[in-house]
């Protein structure tokens, strides 16, 4: 009968083994035996010796579980299962270049690439030292820079909390690797300039960068000021203006441009107009329009008032609506998709991007009267909508008759024939009613059986529905039209005829 052997912990997975009688369950590196196996003995002094040796090996046991322990024979260490990895059971911490796989909150272990000592938290490796016991720098490092010479540079290193704050060295240089908020470092101290407002705070006498000129010869950024030179700005940067810089003036490769700064705010231009402030246009900010003679452009020009120009030339692919008075012209090609007019149109030519793809008026709205001449027509055959009892293929011959108003023919010299279920109409008939173009005059496929001859009559079929074939006999009225290529066998399919009711 089998039995259950539990793990300590229940909420370990598995939590259990089952072992069958006369068996050995292997599903850990200790032998677990079942009712009235054979050679037991050997299996339980197996078992006995593993656990006294702690499994020493090379390698790692194959099924091991939480707890278990094995003596790496290769590092002489004794290491414990996790669940998850093989950790040395205590004495020494592990010595390698990269962060332990398998580790548990409150490891620690050396980093053999620095010297340094590291703990992990339970999501990352902390720096214990050298040179901090925070993890983060604090005070003065030595260092060596490459420059961009490939010189090494001695330099001493001011750090608090960890941010770099200063650079002493005793020579200026620009680093060969780029050091943030170091771009160049000078000779003496250098402040970063990754780090908001950091400065030497005291009295000084005097700085190399005033050039000895007395305080009083400089402008005030903080009091009204002015000069007798001349203000020049010789950046592109330019200048701004408010007090919370709301316009600017730069200048880049395009040229000069004034913008401004502040969200969803207008630009205005205004005059003085016999004594009065007049408002001439406004750049609309939130909305980004131009308004002459308004203050509240709708468009994105609007102009209150009227233009005159010696010439208006323009292109246009949005919408164009209001009332037109006099001649458009357009010397060039132009692209419309919907024309809609009140009134009369007058134009020389109206010419489709491309050949049959657009419609003039449409299903909802159609014209009452179109003067015009027909010159041609792409396809070959006339034909009308009709309803049909089924969903027939193209050139199939029907008749009046069904429970609709055609269907397929079935008979021989049928007088109700009504025509050949058309592929691509010239011109269709009733084109708004539902059903299939039924082709009446003019040349379509149709599907056909037997020998025939160019110019032979066809009339219905009797022998394949939907058919048609020479007329051997022709019935006045079952005519379905005349051959216009010859076939040479009898089994069925399609021919180019010249479909009427003859």
């Amino acid at each position: 009968m089998p039995y259950t052997v539990n793990k300590s912990n229940s909420s370990a997975s598995p939590s259990s083994y089952t072992v069958q009688d006369g068996v050995v369950n292997t599903q850990t590196d200790l032998s677990l035996l079942g009712k009235g196996y054979a050679g037991y003995g050997e299996s339980i002094a197996e078992n006995f010796l593993h656990l006294l040796e702690n499994f020493s090996n090379t390698s790692a046991p194959t099924k091991p579980v939480s707890g278990q322990l094995w003596w790496d024979s290769t590092n002489s260490k004794l290491k414990v299962y996790t669940g998850t990895a093989w950790q040395t059971a205590g004495g020494s911490a592990p010595y390698q270049s990269a962060q332990p796989t398998g580790i548990s909150q409150g490891d620690i272990w050396i980093d053999s690439d620095t010297g340094q000592l590291y703990f992990y938290n339970g999501a990352s490796s902390i720096l214990i030292g050298p040179p901090s016991s925070t993890g983060t720098t604090n005070g003065f490092t030595y260092d060596v820079i490459t420059d961009s010479t490939d010189t090494s540079q001695n330099v001493t290193k001011w750090y608090n909390d960890g941010n770099l704050i200063a650079i002493i060295s005793e020579d200026t240089f620009t680093p060969k690797a780029a050091i943030s908020g170091f771009a160049t470092i000078t000779k003496g101290i250098t402040l970063s300039t990754a780090i908001a407002d950091l400065r030497f705070a005291g009295v000084a006498s005097d700085s190399d960068k005033l050039g000895n000129v007395a305080a009083a010869n400089y402008l005030r950024s903080n009091a009204n000021d002015t000069t007798s030179g001349t203000l020049g700005i010789v950046t592109d940067s330019g200048m701004t203006v408010g007090a919370d810089n709301d316009l600017s003036l730069t200048v880049d490769t395009s040229g000069a441009i004034i913008s401004n700064t502040v969200t969803d705010t207008d630009i205005t231009f205004k005059v003085n107009d016999g004594g009065s402030t007049t408002t001439v246009m406004t750049i609309d900010g939130s909305e980004s329009r131009v308004g002459i003679g308004t203050t509240t452009p709708t468009a994105k020009l609007e102009v209150n008032g009227t233009i005159k120009a010696t010439s208006i030339e323009a292109s246009s692919t949005g919408d164009v609506t209001g009332n037109l008075t006099g001649n458009v012209t357009s010397t060039g090609a132009n692209t419309m998709n919907t024309l809609t007019m009140a009134s009369t149109l007058t134009t020389k030519g109206i010419i489709p991007t491309s050949d049959a793809s657009f419609d003039i008026g449409s299903s909802s709205y159609g014209y009452n009267t179109v003067y015009a001449k027909a010159t041609s027509a792409q396809y070959a055959d006339l034909a009308e909508k009709y309803e049909t009892d089924s969903e027939y293929e193209v050139g199939t011959v029907v008749i009046f008759g069904g429970e609709r108003e055609v269907t397929q023919s079935t008979i021989a010299n049928d007088t109700r024939v009504a025509g050949v279920i058309s592929e691509d109409p010239a011109y269709l008939m009733n084109d708004n009613s539902d059903g299939q173009a039924v082709a009446l005059v003019g040349k379509v496929k149709c599907k056909v059986h037997g020998i025939i001859q160019k110019g032979d009559l066809l009339t219905t079929s009797g022998e394949r529905p939907g058919c048609a074939r020479k007329a051997m006999t022709p019935v006045l009225g079952s005519i379905v039209g005349k051959a216009m290529e010859n076939k040479e066998t009898a089994e069925e399919s399609t021919l180019l005829i010249s479909v009427g009711r003859l």
